[in-house]
C-alpha cells in the first residue's frame, strides 16, 4: 500500500481536497516522510521473550507515510495546503504469539483516526487507514468525508484482493487506492472461470456469483465475463437481469457467435443463401435452446439456494424448540415448522419441474448436435472407400516386388571376388598389417616349400647318409606349434 501510494503522488487522477478546493496532487511541492514502528516491535519481543531475528524479519512494522502538500508563497515561502497520511496497523502481540489475529474494532480505528487525522485539523486531511487483519462491521461505517478531513479503510479480503471502503463523494479516489493491478482482477475472474467450466456443459455461470467470490465490482466482473466469451467461443448474455456465460451445445464452437446463429457476423452472400436455402436452422435452434437451458438452469440453482435457506431455518426451529420448556412457545415453532416444511415441498415440486425442463431441453438439443455433427463431417461413401482401399492394396503388392528386386540385387553385388582382386587385398592386407604380419606370411611360406639339399655340415653334427635315387622323397611336414 506504501508503495502504492509513492506510485500515485505521479498520477494525474489521484485528487485530494485542499485548501483550494479537489485538486491533483502532482500539482504542488510534495514534501514526503516515511516511518515505521519498528523499534516498538522490537521492544514489544523482548518483552515477550522472543529473541528470534527471523521471525523479527516476517514481521510488519507498521509503516506510515505523510505527504504534504504545499505551494510557494513570492517565490520564496512554502504554505501547506493538505496533507495526505497512510499508516498501516497489525496486532503485533497476536501474530508473536501465535493466535489468529483479530479484526480491528470500532474503537481502535477511532483511537487512530483522532491520532492521525484531528477534526480540528488546519488544513484539509486525507487519511488511509490500513488493517492488516482487516475490521469489524461496526468499523466498517467509520469512513467520512467532512471539510477538514477524509477517512478511507482498507483492508485484504479472502479473495485475495483488497477492500476499500470510503465515501460515495470519493468513489474515484478510493477506486484509485486498491494496490492490485487491472491485470490480476481479470486473473482472478478467469481463474473462477475455469474452476467452475463443468457448469458451462450443464448451464451457464452467473457474473453475480463470480463477484461475490472474488469481492470485486459487478460491472468490472460482467466485462471481464463478456471478454472471456468472445476469446473462448462462448455466449455471454444478460439473463433475468445478470449476464449469464453459457455454452452454445457441445460441439466445436464457432468462430463467432453471429456466423453460428446466423447473424450480423455473417458475410451478406452467406445470409442469403442461408435464407433462401433454409439453412442454418439448426444453429438457429441450438443457440436458442442453449438460452433456455442457461435460463433454467439459473432458476434451478436459485430454487436450490432457497431450499438451502428453508432448511437452514427448519434447523434453527428445531433447535429453539430443544431449548425451551414452554408450551406455547413450543406449539407456536410446530406451527411454523408445519408451514415451513409446506413451502419446502412446494420448492422441491417446482424444482422437479425445472429437472424435467433442463432435461427436455438438453436431450433435444444433444440431438441437434447429434444431426448437426453428421452433416458437417464430410465423410467418404462406401464406393470411395472401397476405390481407396483397391489402390493401397496394388501399391502395397508393388512395394513388395520391389523390396525383393532390391534383396536380390544386394546379394549379387556382395559375390566372391576374383584372382586378381583377392590377390590385391592380400597384398594390401599384409601391408596395412606392418612388418609383424609379413614376417607371419614369410615364414608360413617358407614352413610350406621343400628345404634345399645341404651341402655343407657342421662339425659337431653327424653327416646323414644319402638317400637312395630309386627311393622317392618323403613330404616334409612341418613341426607342430
Amino acid at each position: 500500500m506504501v508503495a502504492h501510494l509513492e506510485r500515485l503522488l505521479e498520477d494525474g487522477r489521484f485528487m485530494v481536497d485542499t485548501t483550494r478546493g479537489r485538486r491533483a496532487v502532482p500539482g504542488f511541492l510534495l514534501n514526503v516522510e516515511k516511518d515505521d514502528r519498528a523499534t516498538d516491535m522490537k521492544r514489544t519481543m523482548s518483552e515477550m521473550n522472543l529473541p528470534d531475528r527471523e521471525l523479527q524479519e516476517r514481521m510488519p512494522v507498521g509503516q506510515s507515510i505523510e505527504v504534504t502538500l504545499q505551494t510557494t508563497k513570492w517565490l520564496v515561502f512554502r504554505k501547506t495546503v493538505g496533507r495526505i497520511k497512510l499508516v498501516c496497523l497489525s496486532p503485533t502481540r497476536k501474530l508473536l504469539a501465535g493466535e489468529a489475529p483479530p479484526p480491528m474494532s470500532a474503537a481502535d480505528v477511532r483511537k487512530v483516526i483522532e491520532e492521525h487525522a484531528p477534526s480540528q485539523s488546519e488544513v484539509p486531511t486525507t487519511a488511509v487507514i490500513v488493517s492488516t487483519s482487516g475490521f469489524e462491521m461496526a468499523a466498517h461505517e467509520l469512513y467520512e468525508r467532512r471539510p477538514g478531513r477524509t477517512i478511507i479503510l482498507a483492508e485484504p479480503n479472502d479473495a485475495g484482493g483488497w477492500s476499500i471502503h470510503g465515501p460515495v463523494e470519493v468513489k474515484a479516489l478510493t477506486d484509485l487506492l486498491d494496490p492490485e493491478e487491472a491485470d490480476e482482477k481479470r486473473r482472478r475472474v478467469r481463474e473462477i472461470i475455469e474452476q467452475n467450466k463443468v457448469d458451462l456443459l450443464t448451464g451457464g455461470i452467473a457474473s453475480d456469483k463470480i463477484a461475490a467470490k472474488t469481492q470485486l465490482p459487478l460491472p468490472q466482473v460482467e466485462a471481464e465475463v463478456k471478454s472471456y466469451a468472445k476469446e473462448h467461443g462462448l455466449v455471454a448474455k444478460r439473463l433475468e437481469g445478470k449476464v449469464v456465460l453459457f455454452r452454445e451445445g457441445t460441439g466445436p464452437a464457432a468462430s463467432s457467435v453471429g456466423e453460428a446463429a446466423g447473424g450480423a457476423g455473417m458475410p451478406l452472400i452467406d445470409r442469403l443463401k442461408t435464407l433462401f436455402g433454409r439453412k442454418g436452422e439448426n444453429e438457429k435452434k441450438i443457440a436458442f435452446l442453449s438460452e433456455r437451458r442457461a435460463a433454467l438452469a439459473q432458476q434451478r440453482d436459485r430454487s436450490y439456494e432457497e431450499i438451502g435457506h428453508l432448511e437452514q431455518k427448519d434447523d434453527n426451529l428445531q433447535s429453539e424448540f430443544k431449548q425451551t420448556a414452554n408450551p406455547v412457545t413450543r406449539r407456536r415453532i410446530t406451527t411454523q415448522l408445519v408451514q415451513l416444511r409446506k413451502d419446502i415441498e412446494r420448492r422441491q415440486q417446482l424444482l422437479a419441474v425445472l429437472n424435467q425442463q433442463v432435461n427436455v431441453v438438453s436431450t433435444h438439443l444433444h440431438n441437434l448436435e447429434l444431426v448437426q455433427q453428421g452433416k458437417g463431417s464430410k465423410l467418404p461413401d462406401s464406393e470411395e472407400i472401397a476405390t481407396d482401399a483397391a489402390a493401397a492394396e496394388e501399391m502395397l503388392a508393388q512395394l513388395q516386388a520391389d523390396n525383393e528386386l532390391a534383396e536380390s540385387v544386394a546379394g549379387v553385388a556382395h559375390a566372391g571376388m576374383t584372382d586378381e582382386e583377392q590377390a590385391l587385398y592380400a597384398e594390401l592386407e599384409a601391408q596395412a598389417g606392418g612388418p609383424e604380419t609379413t614376417k607371419v606370411k614369410l615364414d608360413h611360406v617358407e614352413e610350406t616349400e621343400e628345404p634345399p639339399a645341404k651341402t655343407k655340415t657342421s662339425a659337431s653334427e653327424p653327416a646323414r647318409p644319402a638317400r637312395d635315387a630309386s627311393t622317392p622323397p618323403r613330404r616334409t611336414e612341418p613341426e607342430a606349434g
